[in-house]
């Protein structure tokens, strides 16, 4: 069976920062990642300093001002994009078991994962041919008008450890189609995906400044979006994190997407089979230890079928096999890191001292002397005002809420300062439209945990502002501008010319 060190050289140049095209020497103190499996060193990576910031905005923004990336064709920037992928996809295997080292992700799933996370480079190159960056339109006032979408400057894209490759691709696709540059900031955690996307950049020959990869603590971050030559900061994260983000950006007027916290809903109507909800739900809360900002934490159930839910969801839980991640037969590996696990302990405490009844979990599983591991927890009876049916705990435990009817399920589903992510469940699609247009949520999904990033990823309320995936994810990289002529030109070009 693998382990993380067969994969801790699985990156070129850890010891280095990307910038301008070049690995060069941080300036930074280097930062050591340990395995969450093993809690032992892993291997390091370089620390960006606040001249390393510098330098890295410096080339993103001569790279957009000076250089030809902005005026290239959408067509000629997503052959880019497509090399970027293929070159990633070539390297599934070692990035898998990579990650695994790194957050306790499962090898398996990697595997299957890594695909698919490139597949948004694909989807949004794909975008070149259809997108309308300039549309003609009949002035009130006669003449010719244009509708002309161009990128909005340089981006700082601001990546957490939980599924960095996938929110790097959702970050950086567009923002590169658009014909933005990017400083793509990796957590000191979980950088090595974003320092292979880095090493496939540099590969496909893209331009040099277009791209730039640091990782850095949050004191060093803040100064990418206190930048005014930050034209743009795309952020995921904690909301508080992100609050602190979008006021700063309120400042001075830079433009931001916020995608942030979540603690959403599954509503089981009465038409639909136990059992079934149960397996459902025992894996969707369960997907990398519970890390996942959209995880379905809260179930809402009518009291006449709360206990029996109880019964069934504790022991689908109890099913779920904890182990070493790169252990095919493992269904859920370890939480990222010491103080996370610390996290959910103490939320797990807050929930047993709040009168909420632990049906099962809340320790390190038995067969485990060593990792930051946690059981799958369930808590029933949990009032919806509770702290851990309020917080984000980040961790894999569900809050079995009761309700008194379909209405009340409801109104319990949005009560709360969040709205990212929910799934109603009934036999009845209708039943399920319904519902789905009354839960305040950036996403509705029906007898499922599912979210599609070819449409639109994004929340409500203080899971954050604008939205990630699908075109609804490339518009915030564009700014719109209104030309308007005396007469209409021969060729309009969807990037601009610019002059001999």
């Amino acid at each position: 069976m693998k382990t993380a060190n067969d994969f801790s050289a699985a990156i070129r140049h850890p010891d280095k920062l990307y910038i301008g095209g070049s690995w060069v020497n941080a300036t930074g103190a280097p930062i050591g990642l340990v395995s969450p499996s093993t809690e032992e060193s892993f291997y390091k990576v370089a620390g960006a300093s606040p001249a390393d910031v510098d330098c890295a905005i410096g080339a993103a923004r001569r790279a957009f001002d000076d250089g030809a990336w902005s005026r290239k064709a959408p067509e000629e920037r997503a052959g880019y994009l497509r090399r970027i992928a293929a070159i990633l996809r070539n390297r599934a295997p070692e990035l898998a078991g990579l990650s695994a080292g790194e957050m306790g992700s499962l090898y398996a799933a990697n595997q299957r994962n890594i695909p698919f996370f490139t597949s948004l480079l694909d989807y949004y190159a794909d975008q070149a041919a259809s997108f309308p960056f300039v549309e003609q339109h009949t002035p009130s006032a006669g003449g010719a008008g244009y509708l002309v979408r161009e990128p909005v400057g340089v981006v700082a894209a601001i990546v957490p450890w939980n599924g960095p490759l996938m929110l790097g691709a959702l970050k950086i696709a567009p923002a590169l189609l658009a014909g933005c540059t990017v400083i793509l900031k990796a957590a000191p955690e979980a950088p090595g995906l974003l320092y292979a996307l880095a090493e496939a950049a540099e590969e496909a020959d893209l331009p040099k400044g277009v791209l730039n990869l640091i990782t850095a603590e949050r004191d060093v971050s803040e100064l990418l979006v206190r930048d005014p030559r930050v034209d743009k900061v795309s952020f995921t994260g904690s909301t508080a994190a992100g609050s602190r983000i979008g006021a700063l950006c309120g400042e001075r007027i830079a433009r931001c997407t916020l995608e942030l916290g979540g603690k959403s809903p599954a509503v089981l109507m009465d038409d639909f089979d136990i059992d079934e909800f149960a397996k459902t739900i025992a894996a969707a809360s369960t997907i990398l230890a519970g890390q996942v900002c959209a995880s379905l934490s809260r179930v809402i159930v009518s009291r006449s079928r709360h206990d029996a839910l109880a019964e069934a969801l504790g022991a689908q839980l109890e099913l779920i096999a904890t182990g070493d991640p790169y252990d095919p037969a493992s269904q859920m590996g370890p939480l990222a890191m010491a103080r996370q696990r610390d996290k959910v302990v103490g939320y797990i405490d807050i929930g047993q001292a709040e009168g909420a009844r632990l049906v099962t979990g809340g320790a390190r599983p038995t067969h485990l002397d060593r990792g930051y591991y946690i059981a799958p927890t369930l808590f029933a009876n949990v009032r919806n005002d509770a702290t851990i049916a309020r917080e984000e705990i980040f961790g894999p435990v569900v809050s079995l809420i009761p309700s008194d009817d379909e209405a009340h399920s409801v109104r319990l589903a949005n009560d709360t300062d969040y709205g990212l992510n929910a799934s109603v469940f009934t036999n009845d699609p209708e039943r399920a439209y319904t519902a789905a247009r009354e839960i305040r949520s950036g996403t509705v999904a029906h007898n499922a945990f599912r979210n599609d990033f070819s449409i639109a990823f994004g929340g409500f309320k203080r899971s954050g502002i604008g939205r990630e995936g699908g075109i609804e994810g490339l518009l915030p990289y564009l700014e719109a501008k209104t030309i308007l002529l005396q007469a209409p030109v021969k060729e309009p070009v969807a990037a601009a010319p610019g002059f001999a």
